[in-house]
């Protein structure tokens, strides 16, 4: 087995185009607008 680099910014951005496309495309068919939200406890 050899090893692999792996580029993080690229990935990443790879990454957002994907979520950015199904975003769009949950808005366009359903009307829904994701969002996210953090909940601290403690």
């Amino acid at each position: 087995m050899t090893a692999m680099i792996i580029d993080g910014k690229a990935f990443a951005a790879g990454v957002r185009a994907q979520v950015a496309e199904q975003v769009a495309r949950l808005k366009e068919v359903h009307g829904i607008t994701p969002g996210l939200a953090v909940v601290l406890v403690g």
